[in-house]
């Protein structure tokens, strides 16, 4: 992050590049308005409060607490989408569903942890992790409202809107936060935003929502705790050393995912 790049304007940046690649995959069969407009309040609640200020609070804590501690917290992410379909959604919980989130905690926990459990009490707590709270917090609701918009819209289609009322979040608070010097920052600050937007925003998001409407909320959200094992993936390709906890943690997570996906596990 450059010193005079907000991370509002990091997170303005990224959506101006993923809708824009949304826009060009979207213009052959844009939603017509008799599409959406049944379902524009709860468009705007997944587009304004589950990316726009999800990304907001998210970026505003990493500015103040670090990556360990915002792992740990959104973590809890398949637990919070649990307990939020059940109220919104009226989901019935089954046995497998708690068995899987607990398991895939307790290997993220240990991944986090480095295989020495008692290293969470060595973390500092700040004021950032409250801001990763109510992110993660936001993002459960986000699994949620998506199992409830009309299937009259295509995914493509509601990954486009979403993302585009989220980028018109970054752009109300631009008068507040203002942009830096463009003509100072170096090609790889265009390169990484071009990066986030396409691969991960409008790819990312657009796998994602596909996700949670063919395996629902619940399901779909326990992959947060993937979160870990794919960073520790790319760090090794960049040199990182692989260290046992990486497995047995990366193993345990593995493991919890199945057990709510597969049928091979009758609990």
């Amino acid at each position: 992050m450059l010193e005079n790049s907000s991370v509002e304007e990091a997170g303005l940046w990224r959506y101006v590049f993923g809708v824009a690649t949304l826009l060009l995959f979207t213009l052959r069969k844009v939603p017509r308005w008799s599409d959406f407009k049944h379902n524009l309040g709860l468009l705007s609640l997944i587009g304004f409060v589950g990316l726009f200020l999800f990304n907001y609070f998210f970026f505003l804590g990493m500015a103040s607490t670090t990556p360990m501690n915002a792992t740990i917290i959104m973590s809890l992410n398949p637990a919070a989408t649990l307990i939020l379909s059940c109220f919104i959604l009226k989901t019935s919980i089954r046995k497998k569903e708690i068995v899987g989130i607990i398991v895939a905690l307790i290997g993220a926990f240990y991944f986090i942890t480095k295989g020495h459990p008692m290293n969470i009490f060595s973390l500092d707590m700040s004021r950032g992790d409250g801001w990763i709270f109510i992110a993660n917090i936001l993002f459960a609701l986000h699994h949620v409202w998506v199992k409830k918009i009309d299937t009259k819209l295509t995914n493509q289609q509601f990954t486009f809107l979403t993302n585009l009322i989220c980028l018109l979040g970054f752009v109300l608070i631009l008068p507040f936060q203002g942009l830096g010097d463009l003509t100072t920052y170096p090609s790889t600050y265009w390169w990484s935003a071009a990066g986030m937007g396409v691969l991960g925003t409008a790819l990312a998001y657009f796998i994602w929502n596909l996700g949670i409407a063919h395996l629902g909320a619940v399901k779909t959200g326990v992959y947060i705790n993937l979160i870990p094992v794919a960073a520790a993936g790319f760090a090794i390709l960049f040199g990182e050393q692989l260290e046992i906890y990486h497995l047995v943690g990366g193993m345990v997570i593995i493991l919890g995912v199945l057990i709510m996906q597969t049928r091979v596990f009758n609990i």
